[in-house]
């Protein structure tokens, strides 16, 4: 269904409507109502902070892979324009525990290492996930990537050892290696073999520099570890990471093998420099150094077998084995055990309520005053701040300051409340008077569908949704601002600030695309419209 949509820029006198400059007027969209339940936004990003391809291979695959389609209900996928893939199960499909949906999203680029994103749905919420896609030309720091290829029988047995080395751009540097031994059979999570042309890759993060643990899994936060036999260690998180192995392997179905009948073996070059926390000094060869896997599909870490450090013989390197029972990422390091949760704040006397923004939070050592960490959090009257993973029998206060996440310092700019000391580990509730932090000023954002005369707008026809964004002018930087639908156009946002100049964009596909835009538009009153008139929403 087409329609000829205009927008103007809403203004208080009527006489200069005209002036604004509207870069979609006269232009034909398609409108079609997304599909609402079950939808997967996988939102793509380079941690090196390369410009994503452009030239993208979307492919879907697994077990339900005929019932997936775009959010328009199409089987044509693509990466839009920010980096993000949109699917979502057929709307003939009811999600259940019972009735799960499962499939493979596949996105393949020249020079990248071939993203296999195993998806399963059982509930219609909307999933967000954030992917990251290795340039293996320019990877992030202390990152190498490389892959391989071989074959299996169909019973999943290797015809010949699968061996991948990473490359390193000196001869000097780390490498890692990943062999799975002739006649080792690959199995996937269901049981069944994975057989056929193979494709492994193995991603290596030595320990080299003080971004250590910024590529690996948890960022030096293992959650909830279990030994294999199923007890339960607790959150650990690194003190002294020697390096992080990661290597998938799958198919020309893209079938992700996980079991191996027999181990793969793994060995890594170390840093020398390396603290071997347990002794109290730097590594050497016999020792033995923890060794925990990361299962990304099921979100489990397990402890494994310590591996050994030896002197290579051949490059004088230090180098560390190990065998590794499945596919998956391996992490050796030593590790301290920590709080789960705790301590645990409760906001009081807060001026505000339902504000969208979130507000500059230290959590600081009651006893040495040392910052132990900083973030973000909703401080609305009630709201509950809970603090993960912090070393145990430690008292800790939290500070909370004027500042949001979305426009900087407020009218006060400084810290505006401190709580008294907690311990950590400790889930009591620790009030936080925030009686002195002042409601920040509000922005009315608005979509006006208008009608000829005669006629009367027919909501039953409108977009089901209209998501829409905002960047600084000219920056491209874009962040999710309000979501009005049919029945609700009207909405408060505390994002915006008077007087600041913003590009503001709309979609009405559930964010694969965005083709309604508004650029440089100055906020010189507590309100922004966007006026839509079409007469096909009128009767």
């Amino acid at each position: 269904m087409k329609f000829r949509i205009f927008l103007y820029c809403a203004v208080a006198l009527p006489g200069i409507l005209d002036a604004c400059q509207n870069p979609l007027d006269g232009v034909e969209l398609k409108v079609k109502d997304p599909i609402p339940n079950g939808v997967v936004e996988l939102r793509f990003y380079d941690p090196a902070g390369n410009p994503l391809p452009t030239a993208n291979q979307v492919t879907i695959a697994g077990p339900d892979a005929k019932e997936i389609v775009t959010t328009l209900n199409t089987t044509r996928f693509k990466i839009n324009t920010d980096g993000n893939l949109l699917v979502a199960p057929s709307p003939l499909i009811t999600l259940s525990n019972q009735n799960p949906v499962r499939f493979t999203a596949v996105v393949a680029a020249d020079n990248y290492l071939t993203v296999v994103q195993p998806v399963t749905l059982t509930t219609p919420n909307r999933t967000t996930r954030y992917i990251r896609r290795i340039n293996l030309l320019k990877p992030p720091r202390t990152l190498a990537a490389a892959r391989t290829t071989g074959r299996a029988s169909t019973d999943g047995s290797v015809q010949k050892p699968l061996v991948q080395s990473t490359i390193q751009p000196t001869v000097d540097a780390d490498r890692a290696t990943v062999t799975i031994g002739t006649g080792t059979k690959l199995i996937d999570r269901d049981g069944q073999p994975v057989g056929g042309n193979l494709t492994m890759s193995v991603i290596h993060t030595n320990a080299r520099t003080s971004e250590a643990t910024s590529q690996v899994p948890g960022s030096g936060i293992l959650s909830y570890v279990n030994t294999p036999n199923g007890e339960t260690l607790g959150t650990l998180r690194v003190s002294s990471i020697a390096g992080s192995l990661t290597f998938e392997v799958y198919n020309d179905a893209y079938q992700l093998a996980k079991q191996l009948s027999q181990p793969a073996q793994l060995s890594m070059d170390l840093n020398p420099a390396t603290i071997n926390s347990q002794a109290g000094r730097v590594i050497q060869a016999g020792d033995s150094i923890p060794l925990y896997s990361y299962d990304a599909v099921t979100n489990r870490w397990q402890q494994e077998k310590a591996g050994i450090i030896s002197l290579n013989s051949q490059t004088g390197r230090l180098e560390y084995r190990a065998a590794a029972p499945s596919v998956a990422a391996y992490v050796a390091t030593w590790t301290e055990s920590v709080c789960d949760v705790g301590p645990v704040f409760r906001v009081v006397s807060s001026k505000l309520n339902n504000v969208d923004v979130n507000y500059f939070c230290k959590l600081i050592d009651a006893v040495s005053g040392a910052q132990v960490g900083a973030f973000y959090a909703n401080v609305n009257n009630g709201s509950v701040i809970r603090i993960y993973n912090q070393t145990k029998g430690r008292r800790l206060k939290l500070q909370v300051y004027d500042q949001t996440d979305a426009w900087g310092k407020g009218t006060n700019g400084g810290m505006v409340a401190e709580s008294v000391a907690a311990a950590t580990c400790n889930e009591t509730q620790i009030p936080v008077s925030l009686s002195a932090l002042p409601v920040p000023p509000v922005i009315k954002l608005e979509f006006y569908f208008s009608c000829p005369a005669g006629t009367k707008l027919d909501e039953s026809s409108l977009p089901a949704e209209i998501r829409t964004q905002y960047s600084e002018a000219g920056k491209d930087q874009w962040h999710d601002l309000i979501i009005a639908t049919r029945t609700q156009r009207s909405v408060f946002s505390y994002k915006l600030q008077l007087g600041k100049t913003y590009d503001f964009r709309a979609s009405t596909d559930g964010g694969a695309s965005w083709p309604l835009r508004q650029n440089a538009y100055v906020i010189d009153k507590p309100e922004w419209v966007l006026k839509i008139k079409a007469e096909m929403y009128c009767k």
